[in-house]
């Protein structure tokens, strides 16, 4: 399992053109940050037809621009899945590309969709686009969502952008704050390019515009995405751990010491020879023994 330390973005969108998103990185890496996500899009609302046997994109090298960057950021694989019923996990269980991603994250778009992230979907985090973002959700299934270790996730470069998604953005996050005190909420970027991307104390400045406090306003780019990984690498790899204890040596009731070791070991012809001779010394001891003195009667005269 890897280590994550420091501040993370869960949410850079792919381009085929790397040069863009090296820009992103690069950029990321100069305000501070240590993990990022590159988010890659599988839609099952539109792609429900396919008959490839794997619809889910394979998951992209990251490793010549992790190199090229010398190893500053940790780069993370992250599928989106936008999907309206419960059908996708028919998809989802069969997917074995499904397996090289880091992190799992979904855009439920309708209410039942939104329960079902909740309630049974293998994922890490909750979204939303601009199709979803006033999309309805219960405070029972989202305190459930919380239970599970599931992520409720803020983009903040499409509210920087728009100003129309602005103000969605910003009702999405009350009603977070409104249904579950924003509880397991994190603040990801989503930036097309470098001059979308915000710092670390800005986007804390940003929290309490979406209803966060100053606490969860850092925890959100901080506390709440390492969880959130480690929580993904569980998932992926399993939860069963082995603790590893050195112990002194046991010392076994039926070990010989040195001198025991050291003694011949006698055959089968002299333990006969000496049976003979013990019995041979029986007989001996035998005929040695002396009976005692006869009582005789005393007449009187």
């Amino acid at each position: 399992m890897h280590k994550y330390t420091g501040f993370s973005d869960l949410c850079v969108p792919y381009t085929e053109s790397t040069k863009d998103l090296k820009e992103i990185l690069k950029e990321l890496i100069e305000l501070g940050y240590k993990n990022v996500a590159i988010e890659q899009t599988y839609d099952h609302v539109n792609n429900n037809g396919s008959k490839k046997s794997d619809p889910i994109p394979p998951a992209v090298d990251l490793t010549n621009i992790s190199k090229e960057l010398k190893g500053k950021l940790q780069l993370l694989n992250r599928i989106t899945i936008v999907y309206s019923d419960a059908s996708v996990t028919l998809v989802t269980n069969r997917s074995a590309n499904l397996r090289g991603y880091n992190l799992v994250a979904v855009i439920p778009t309708t209410p039942d969709a939104f329960n079902h992230a909740c309630q049974t979907m293998p994922c890490d985090i909750i979204s939303y686009n601009a199709d979803t973002v006033r999309g309805k959700m219960s405070r029972k299934y989202y305190f459930l969502a919380v239970s599970r270790n599931i992520m409720l996730e803020i983009k903040y470069a499409p509210a920087i952008v728009n100003s129309s998604e602005r103000k969605e953005i910003i009702n999405r996050a009350h009603k977070y704050h409104s249904y579950g005190k924003s509880k397991n909420v994190v603040i990801s970027s989503g930036a097309q390019n470098r001059f979308q991307v915000r710092g670390p104390y800005d986007i804390a400045n940003l929290g309490l515009i979406f209803g966060l406090s100053e606490e969860q306003s850092k925890n959100a780019i901080l506390a709440l995405p390492r969880k959130v990984l480690i929580a993904a690498d569980a998932r992926r790899h399993g939860k069963a751990g082995i603790v590893v204890r050195r112990q002194q040596d046991v010392v076994d009731s039926d070990d010989y010491s040195e001198s025991e070791l050291n003694e011949e070991i006698q055959t089968s012809e002299e333990e006969e020879e000496e049976d003979e001779d013990c019995s041979a010394d029986e007989e001996i001891c035998e005929d040695e023994v002396v009976e005692p003195p006869k009582k005789v009667a005393k007449y009187e005269k």
